[in-house]
């Protein structure tokens, strides 16, 4: 798995994920305020009318996108998906876990929001499920970036989450990232590109809802 990354000022990205991506991190301001994030994509020149959004709700529905829904939030999903290079797909995070998935070739994208209930839910599933069908994309031929999310270091739950994902929590913590990493290998997917990055534990970088129960979120782009 590799976990090669590097930080900038204001995003933090994989440089083994060969398709352009980020994270932001909090020095980029609050990414769910709409002049803030249209300010940093100016400052990296990008056109964030061209970006796609996803209306978050924790659940494990995906949405095909395209050029059409550029600049829109999509209603009721929280992932998306789209075969348009001209868009760029994004999701807000503050502890759950931002997934970015390309093809080999860069032809199909993906990006997902994965909190507990999610990963329970089957969005992972869903996901690779489109890709395949929908796409014929093997699974095989998928790249995985696994941005900050809140780690095991931090990520302390109820003994219920052990029946739920069939695990033993250890010190009562959650790896949200094992598990996730398990059900992508569990397709043949084995080139995920994981930042390893707490957010709850880097208050610096990142804003962690466990940690401020804070607003802001931070804005992960392929």
């Amino acid at each position: 798995m590799g976990k090669n990354r590097t930080t900038k000022m204001n995003f933090i990205f994989s440089a083994n994920f060969h398709y352009k991506h980020f994270t932001t991190t909090k020095l980029a301001g609050n990414m769910k305020n709409r002049t803030e994030r249209d300010s940093f994509f100016r400052s990296v020149d990008l056109n964030s009318g061209n970006l796609v959004l996803a209306n978050q709700v924790h659940g494990n529905a995906i949405k095909i996108v395209k050029r059409c829904d550029k600049n829109t939030f999509i209603d009721s999903c929280d992932g998306l998906i789209t075969n348009d290079r001209n868009l760029l797909l994004g999701i807000f995070t503050a502890d759950c876990i931002p997934i970015l998935v390309s093809c080999s070739d860069g032809e199909v994208k993906a990006a997902i929001h994965v909190g507990w209930k999610g990963l329970y839910l089957g969005i992972i599933e869903n996901a690779i499920g489109i890709l395949i069908n929908d796409f014929c994309i093997s699974s095989k031929s998928l790249k995985v970036y696994i941005g900050p999310h809140i780690r095991s270091c931090c990520y302390r739950t109820g003994s219920e989450m052990e029946n739920k994902f069939n695990i033993k929590l250890v010190n009562g913590k959650l790896d949200l990232s094992a598990i996730l990493c398990t059900k992508l290998e569990s397709y043949g997917v084995n080139e995920i590109f994981d930042v390893n990055q707490c957010t709850c534990h880097n208050e610096q970088l990142f804003f962690s809802y466990r940690r401020d129960c804070c607003t802001d979120r931070l804005l992960s782009v392929i």
